[in-house]
Parts: C-alpha cells; structure tokens; sequence
C-alpha cells in the first residue's frame, strides 16, 4: 500500500510518501523538493505546476492521496493560491484525492506513534499525513 500524503503550504506542494513492505513502513519521498507556484495568474505557471504535481504522482502510483485540509477562516486562513493549488491536485484522474481535517491528525497523532520520522523537519505535517493514510487502509 503506498500512501501519498500533500501538505499545501504558502505557495508549496510538499509531498510524502511512504510504503509498507515486510511490515515496515518505508519512506519512499527520497530527495523530492516542495513542488512551488510562483505566479498564480500566469496560466503557464499553473499549467507547469499541473503538470509537475501529475508527473510526480505518475512516478510513484499511490493507492490513496490525501492532502491537508487548508485553514478557510480566521486570522491563519490560506490564501487563494493554496485553494487553487489544491484544486489542481485534485484533477490527477488516476486516483481519488481525499481533503484530511487537520483536527483528525491531531488526534491520529496523539493516539498513534508515527513509525517513521521525516527527513527534513519542513515534511513534518506531510509526513504524519501519509502515516495517517496507511493506517486508514489498514484499518478497511
């Protein structure tokens, strides 16, 4: 089962993803850098940033996405780049893409240890989001 979990952040993709194999949870990310939209009202950029987020999930073929439910409201809202971002990741047509509440990761993370620890402390979110993941399909 690999799992991809997305965390949208500023004007960033950050992507995780992990693997179960011989019962151990493999991190399979490797060295994938944030995936960045520069221009949000270039349409080239968008169409880049589209392709790339499809490309990127081509390379691994997840059995399930999630990405991380932006803040909507209040003083941390997202901006509307991020919705956008969002919206483009949505499109990949090979697999559904679930939108994750942050309050249940909060309470996956306090019920559960992560069983594997993020290479660069920027994927932290992205990688307890995949973690997350693979225990939802474990659990159907």
């Amino acid at each position: 089962m690999i799992c991809c979990g997305i965390e949208i952040a500023a004007r960033r993709a950050i992507f995780v993803v992990l693997d179960v194999e011989d019962g151990q949870v493999v991190d399979r990310t490797g060295r994938q850098r944030p995936l960045e939209i520069t221009d949000d009202e270039d349409p080239a950029e968008v169409r880049r940033f589209r392709r790339e987020a499809q490309i990127i999930l081509e390379g691994w073929r997840p059995d399930r996405i999630g990405i991380l439910q932006r803040r909507k409201i209040g003083t941390f809202a997202s901006s509307g780049t991020t919705f956008k971002m969002e919206g483009l990741i949505q499109l990949y047509p090979h697999r559904p893409v679930a939108i994750v509440p942050s309050q249940e990761l909060r309470v996956f993370a306090k019920e559960q240890q992560a069983p594997v620890t993020p290479r660069y402390a920027y994927q932290k979110n992205a990688y307890l989001l995949a973690c997350y993941l693979l225990h939802q399909a474990e659990k159907a």
